[in-house]
């Protein structure tokens, strides 16, 4: 089952392009985990335990499981609609033209980030969201940019005024029962080391991106942590449960859809898109080294855990044989 895409996965670590991985393969007869190579390589090598409750930094994961997820509902309770514009909800953004749905497809025309912005304290981090000046008129361009995400966690906390961890706690992750799954800070005894940086050292169970670490609260595009037993919870609930207990049949379908087709990339909901045959998959990766794909047509699903960045974020080679990786798993669905 899915050799080609399994020797690639093997070959993540054999060839050193990471220390470890932690995987799953979904299908609808089965689900295969596999857990192999090193935690870590510094301060000293250090093998990964064969377990699948190992926790990782999930990085823009957090954008799909997390902010997108959290949406949906909301618009399942009528609280918004996707074309609503931003500014009705964030009377401090200055973009009467941006909706919901552009934020949420990266199609606002907001930069990809703010080169030399200066983030010290957590009110920067809002700051710096609310500075950005729009770069392409929305609706023309899919640029993807952890901006249209913060803006997002800001837009949930004023639909339903409640902390934003805490809705995601009870409105996804106790009803998943993803009970490891948690923001911001991990056990590090558990915790998969990401990078080796001048500032804050090795970075181990604390969040890596430096907007989600500054603000430590309310980031909507990044800061969970968890391990791959969790993972399948939600892989499980978009590849055999029709969405449940997250969402609707409905809503899951309207996941699925392309909101871009004119545009440079395809996007959903929340998700980048994969064409396989007659419809599309669902894709997204994060920073530290994880990705999944998820083709709730036919019942498949990968869930890729690594620390790439470990030591160091200098490794593009990854970059490449991930892309590899996806299209030969995409490829092997039969």
């Amino acid at each position: 089952m899915f050799e080609q895409t399994t020797t690639l996965l093997h070959n993540l670590v054999s060839e050193k392009t990471v220390p470890g991985v932690s995987f799953a393969i979904l299908t609808p007869t089965e689900t295969r985990t596999s857990v192999f190579g090193d935690k870590a390589w510094l301060p000293e090598k250090t093998p990964l335990l064969a377990t699948s409750s190992n926790l990782y930094d999930l990085a823009s994961l957090t954008k799909v499981l997390a902010t997108t997820i959290r949406l949906v509902q909301l618009h399942e309770k009528a609280l918004f609609d996707w074309n609503d514009a931003v500014i009705n909800y964030l009377p401090d953004f200055k973009y009467e033209t941006i909706t919901i749905l552009d934020l949420i497809t990266h199609a606002s025309g907001l930069p990809k980030s703010l080169p030399g912005f200066v983030i010290e304290e957590p009110d920067d981090v809002r700051a710096y969201v609310y500075s950005a000046k729009q770069v392409k008129p929305a609706k023309t361009f899919v640029e993807y940019s952890d901006l249209n995400f913060l803006l997002l966690g800001y837009l949930i906390e004023a639909l339903v005024p409640e902390n934003f961890e805490a809705q995601i706690e009870k409105n996804i992750l106790s009803p998943l029962g993803a009970r490891q799954t948690c923001f911001y800070s991990a056990d590090p005894k558990k915790a998969v080391p990401t990078e080796l940086t001048d500032k804050r050292g090795l970075i181990t169970g604390i969040v890596h991106d430096h907007k989600a670490f500054i603000a430590h609260g309310n980031t909507g595009h990044a800061g969970l942590f968890a391990p791959l037993e969790d993972l399948l919870l939600f892989a499980n609930a978009f590849l055999f449960d029709g969405g449940a207990p997250l969402f609707s049949k409905q809503s899951l379908a309207s996941i699925q859809k392309n909101y871009t087709p004119q545009l440079n990339r395809d996007r959903g909901i929340g998700f980048d898109l994969r064409k396989i045959r007659d419809h599309f998959a669902l894709y997204h990766t994060g920073f530290t080294g994880t990705f999944l794909v998820l083709d709730p047509v036919t019942q498949h699903g990968l869930v890729v855990l690594s620390n790439r960045i470990h030591p160091t974020r200098n490794n593009p080679l990854f970059l490449e044989k991930r892309e590899e990786i996806v299209d030969t798993f995409l490829t092997e669905i039969k």
